[in-house]
């Protein structure tokens, strides 16, 4: 998907703010799985994922190559990169990859979106923290004194963007991707910009392998359960999430079809009609949502969900936001922890 499309999606849109407020509220949460099945009505926590590992990304046309220290972004504006001491990152899928880089001790300050790795967390929690990044200022990236501020063309507004660079601020935007075929190309990219191209190549190639692994062991097992994710923050705020977003990559990745995605595009709300005809064999749900509805019994409540194939099964995973879909270092080691299981689902 071309990213003017995506833009729309997780820019200005709606799907970017309801993560960010969800990754905000659990910031101190660890990347897991909470499974409910019928043997086990309330939730269990299952074991936790390792710590490296990354997510999806989009196939587009590669950023322009430039000199060394030079760097043109997606949005055509050419940034110098040559003083990487004092960096501002504008996403937690660029924040994990700078410290899996190694290079997390020149990181000065995250967006509110950045939960992993704990150092950055940390960061953010002790005063380095810009906000959000689809509501951004040029005060709060300033403040920090950034030699080097990386983020991608989902930021908002631009005319930020715009201030940031008038105030002498390189300022290096990439292309949101949203599948995990763009992972290794988002990996590498903010290497080059760092200057650490080796190290880029080794963790794209180790990443992207762990993605294939987890693939393949999704062929083998023949799958092909009918998924949504459903992001829920309340009972009040539930939407389907469709096309453009980095769950569809991640249940397709896992073997499975994302009866969302045939809704449309973005987050779309929910209506009982729609889940039914969805007809999901599963639903993925965000940990912090399941929480704050009250548990997987409340999900069932809701209307609906109850009338699908997964509510009678209560065929119900649910997983921190970051470690999800983040699209980063931790994506194989996500895509692996999902296909796991759903083949523990399709086992019972």
């Amino acid at each position: 998907m071309k990213h003017g499309s995506a833009r729309s999606i997780r820019g200005p849109a709606l799907v970017v703010a309801m993560a960010s407020l969800a990754l905000a509220a659990t910031a101190c949460s660890s990347s897991g799985t909470i499974s409910s099945t019928a043997a086990t009505p309330a939730p269990s926590t299952s074991s936790t994922a390792p710590a490296t590992a990354s997510t999806p990304a989009t196939t587009t046309t590669a950023t322009t190559e430039a000199p060394d220290g030079i760097f043109v972004g997606v949005d055509g504006a050419i940034a110098d990169v040559s003083d990487t001491s004092r960096i501002v990152s504008l996403t937690g899928d660029i924040t994990e990859i700078i410290y899996e880089l190694g290079l997390g001790d020149r990181v000065v300050a995250v967006d509110i979106t950045t939960t992993y790795p704990p150092e950055a967390n940390d960061l953010k929690r002790n005063g380095g923290n810009v906000g959000f990044g689809q509501a951004l200022t040029p005060e709060a990236v300033l403040r920090y004194e950034p030699t080097l501020v990386i983020g991608d063309d989902s930021i908002e507004p631009v005319e930020t963007i715009e201030q940031l660079r008038d105030a002498g601020v390189p300022v290096a935007i990439l292309e949101y991707r949203t599948t995990l075929e763009g992972v290794g190309e988002k990996i590498e990219e903010v290497a080059r910009i760092l200057g650490v191209e080796s190290a880029g190549a080794a963790l794209a190639e180790r990443v992207m392998q762990e993605v294939e692994t987890a693939r393949e062991r999704a062929s083998e097992a023949g799958l092909g359960q009918r998924m949504v994710y459903l992001y829920t923050r309340g009972p009040s705020l539930i939407y389907i999430f469709g096309r453009g977003i980095p769950t569809n990559a991640m249940i397709e990745g896992a073997g499975g079809f994302d009866a969302g995605a045939e809704l449309g595009e973005g987050p779309i709300p929910l209506t009982p009609e729609a889940l039914v005809a969805a007809a999901p064999d599963v639903i993925v749900v965000p940990e912090s949502g399941i929480t704050g509805l009250g548990g997987f019994d409340a999900l069932l409540e809701i209307p609906g969900v109850s009338e699908t194939p997964a509510g009678r099964d209560r065929a119900f995973l649910a997983y921190d936001e970051a470690f999800f879909f983040n699209l980063g270092p931790r994506a194989g080691a996500a895509l692996d922890q999902f296909v796991t299981d759903l083949v523990a689902i399709a086992s019972r």
